[in-house]
């Protein structure tokens, strides 16, 4: 029989978020062991990345096994290039997330920052066809906001998502990309709000172009002030740790050391 004190202590030992690890930093790992692993180190959800490779009914025995859902799934779209392309992958995403609990499905834009102008037009013209497919299998599309990107601002991805009108297309936030340019995290999570859905959470060293990102912990954000300012906001919705590819290409990257480094570090600033 679990005692009260029990129950109290188990419940304060969980984050007041979902937290979640993104399967980005196990690269080539089998799915049992990234599930394994993840739900050990008290991570409450995982982030799926490379989705034409994962099998539905093999991550639904997981997530039943290590009670550890699947909350987001990383995609890598565009809103330039190949449109037609691009659809057939998000509905491909969007069928595999119907099918394991609908999480969110997160991406990039594309572009690069100088040509945010000329391609904004563009970005809310095709926007609306992947909100329709959002709708069509009620899941939740994430767009993020990337210092490399056209869209690499929080207004400019709340005016997008308020032009489109539908409410399965949001923001993945990450403040990183925004500390970058210098702006503040009081004012670029307010800028969008409320259409954040996800957070990517991870540091960075260095000044553009020649910055580093690293794993959230290595750097100079206050994960203590963001989690105050994200409950005085009111936010709700999972964050995940992101493993940068600047981290994954590091030759003594270790994915089990990495995951427990922002379990240990980071992670408890949550709760």
């Amino acid at each position: 029989m679990i005692t009260r004190r029990a129950l109290l202590a188990s419940l304060a030992a969980r984050p007041r978020w979902p937290f979640a690890f993104s399967f980005k930093g196990y690269p080539d790992w089998p799915l049992e062991k990234a599930f394994a692993l993840t739900a050990q180190l008290g991570y409450t959800g995982a982030e799926l990345f490379d989705p034409n490779r994962i099998n539905a009914a093999e991550v639904r025995s997981l997530v039943r096994k290590h009670k550890l859902p699947v909350l987001t799934i990383m995609e890598d779209l565009r809103l330039t290039g190949d449109e037609a392309a691009h659809l057939r992958q998000l509905e491909s995403t969007c069928r595999l997330a119907a099918q394991i609990g609908r999480p969110l499905i997160e991406t990039v834009a594309g572009g690069k920052p100088e040509e945010w102008a000329s391609l904004r037009q563009q970005f809310a013209r095709r926007l609306k066809p992947w909100a329709a497919l959002a709708e069509k299998y009620r899941v939740t599309v994430a767009i993020k906001a990337h210092i490399g990107s056209a869209l690499h601002l929080p207004e400019d991805a709340a005016a997008l998502c308020k032009e489109t009108g539908s409410s399965r297309l949001k923001i993945n936030y990450d403040y990183s990309h925004f500390q970058l340019q210098g702006l503040p995290l009081a004012g670029s999570l307010q800028a969008a709000l409320p259409h954040i859905a996800m957070i990517h959470i991870k540091d960075s060293t260095g000044a553009p172009p020649s910055h580093r990102f690293t794993l959230p912990g290595q750097g100079s954000i206050d994960y203590s002030a963001y989690a105050a300012l994200l409950g005085n906001a009111g936010y709700r919705g999972p964050i995940v740790v992101e493993v940068s590819t600047h981290v994954l290409q590091a030759p003594d990257y270790n994915p089990e050391a990495a995951a427990r480094f922002v379990a240990t570090a980071v992670l408890p600033k949550f709760r």
